[in-house]
């Protein structure tokens, strides 16, 4: 009965190895990507010149003139940042209140594309990013004037104004063009930044096969967005691809860039939205905090794959204090899967993917948890052998019990 017992132990011992070598672990992986957004600009000069000998240079201010002279004097405005609609208003003063001055039945010149409405003459026609607009190109002394002007100051004062041309829309036949829109005095002295049009970059997350990793084209989803202006939404897609040959669990969390606290406030203005094949995951503001923890995007069955939609929103209201500012956001991308090759996975070691988390989240030291029992093969095959040696030794000496 004893021998029968033993060999019930010897093969129950090798159950037990064969159990533990056939375990197997997770495969995991991530993939960071850095999204960069910057903000535009609107910001022009005005300078004036003169006709001199057929040259344009300069203009000269406190001349002496005389009736009927008529003053080669042109005003332009340059636009030096983003696409704008421009107005521009001009006042007279002289120091001979008793006397008459001069008006805008002096002026000269006035291109067609100036409309006059109300005290403001407006730019019908867009001003792109380097381009100039003369707002007239004389001033002319009225002939009848006689001696009584005689040592009179005259002066004619210009203010421009300028608002961006992105999701703005003047209406000329109405008395304000503009409407109330408040003005703010532009509070940057050098030349805004202009980014021309890109050519659209498709966006893919991609489990591959090939590398058996996660592979994110490109590194910045942003890519494909201007220089954003108030009022501005932009809209992008991401191709969310599994192409191995078994099912994977792909995971999303978002982290933040360390960087100065003026940025910090921008992605807090910043709106974005994100869904996952038409369900919304995030409705927020940019930093999104509420994503550090990760969330499944879905399991995806070898071949198949989804869409994953954000929507990225500037609010109308931004100040001028928010101009030429840049941040950015990291997301992260991460999977999980069976493991191919059998690992020993201790009982208190193990970890579900399903419904919780693979890495530890933060920020941009999110490294991968440890998943599965790191102990090498050579150890492995070791413990077998001891185990299966352990289990021999008791049958001898079990046996021996039974000779004597």
């Amino acid at each position: 009965m004893k021998i029968r017992k033993n060999r019930l132990a010897v093969c129950t011992a090798a159950m037990l190895i064969a159990c533990v070598s056939a375990t197997f672990g997770y495969f995991s992986d991530i993939v960071t990507v850095t999204n960069h957004i910057a903000t535009g600009d609107v910001n022009i000069s005005l300078k004036e010149y003169e006709v001199k000998e057929g040259t344009e240079i300069s203009y000269t201010n406190s001349r002496i003139v005389l009736p009927g002279d008529v003053i080669s004097k042109i005003p332009r405005i340059t636009n030096h940042a983003m696409p704008c609609w421009i107005r521009a208003r001009i006042s007279y003063e002289q120091d001979k209140e008793e006397l008459e001055g001069l008006s805008e039945s002096n002026i000269l010149g006035v291109p067609a594309q100036w409309v006059k409405k109300g005290e403001y003459y407006y730019y019908t026609e867009i001003l792109d990013y380097g381009k100039s607009a003369t707002l007239f190109e004389a001033v002319e002394i009225p002939k009848e004037w006689n001696e009584s002007h005689s040592d009179q100051k005259l002066t004619i004062d210009i203010q421009a104004d300028a608002i961006q041309a992105a999701n703005f829309e003047p209406d000329f036949n109405a008395m304000s063009p503009w409407g109330d829109q408040e003005i703010e005095l532009c509070i940057h002295e050098e030349n805004g930044t202009v980014v021309s049009e890109k050519k659209k970059v498709e966006l893919s997350v991609e489990f591959s096969g090939n590398a058996h990793k996660l592979l994110a084209v490109p590194d910045d989803f942003f890519a494909n967005f201007r220089t954003a202006m108030p009022g501005d939404t932009f809209r992008d897609s991401i191709d969310i691809l599994n192409t191995t040959k078994k099912p994977a669990e792909i995971f999303f969390h978002t982290g933040i860039v360390c960087q100065r606290e003026d940025r910090m406030d921008l992605l807090r203005k910043i709106q974005l939205t994100i869904s996952m094949d038409g369900k919304a995951i995030y409705s927020g503001n940019l930093l999104a905090e509420e994503l550090k923890e990760e969330v499944s995007l879905g399991v995806f069955q070898p071949g198949e794959g989804g869409t994953m939609e954000f929507t990225v929103s500037v609010p109308a209201e931004l100040k001028n204090a928010y101009a030429l500012r840049d941040a950015a956001v990291k997301w992260y991308f991460s999977v999980y899967e069976d493991d191919a090759e059998p690992s020993v996975i201790p009982e208190e070691n193990r970890v579900q993917t399903s419904g919780s988390s693979g890495y530890r989240n933060g920020t941009d030291t999110a490294e991968p948890v440890k998943t599965a029992d790191e102990t090498p093969l050579l150890s492995l095959l070791v413990m077998a052998i001891i185990s299966m040696l352990t289990g021999t030794t008791v049958l001898i000496i079990r046996k021996g019990d039974v000779r004597q």
